[in-house]
């Protein structure tokens, strides 16, 4: 299986778990965009999940990639601190991934990697189970997080 037919596959679960997803491209590189939503305690918050494969060819396997936007124009003067809360939070909080700061675009994000094993119907099991791992992740550190943001502009 390809890795788009893969997240084509991954696409329709989250759509069967009405998540607005969108399968497309960036620079060539097949990208799967999923709006998260009813995230923190509330459940109001919300999210953009990015999932792509990154070649890993010293083990001759794809790494599935969660790149996910949780907050967006952060205060320009607060970014290092926010920056400095964020690692503290990911050594006490975070089982997998990490929250960390984009400087360039004043955004809070999470990012999660795995090495993708054995044949399509294993490749496919695994990538689901980091779905649900990375988004139920992502919603319970959501307010925590999101408190680190700080007022933006």
């Amino acid at each position: 299986m390809t890795q788009r037919e893969l997240l084509g596959k991954l696409e329709k679960y989250l759509q069967a778990a009405r998540i607005d997803t969108l399968l497309t491209e960036v620079r060539g590189v097949p990208v799967l965009k999923a709006t998260l939503t009813g995230l923190g305690d509330k459940k109001d918050g919300s999210a953009i999940a990015e999932v792509n494969f990154i070649d890993f060819d010293e083990l001759g396997a794809p790494a599935l990639q969660v790149f996910t936007t949780v907050a967006l124009n952060l205060d320009k003067n607060g970014l290092e601190r926010c920056q400095l809360d964020l690692a503290d939070y990911n050594l006490k909080h975070v089982i997998i991934g990490a929250f960390n700061v984009y400087e360039p675009y004043r955004q809070i994000y999470h990012r999660y990697a795995q090495v993708l094993i054995g044949d399509d119907a294993e490749q496919e099991e695994q990538a689901r189970a980091v779905l649900e791992v990375v988004t139920t992740q992502i919603s319970a550190c959501y307010d925590d997080v999101l408190a680190y943001a700080g007022d933006g502009d």
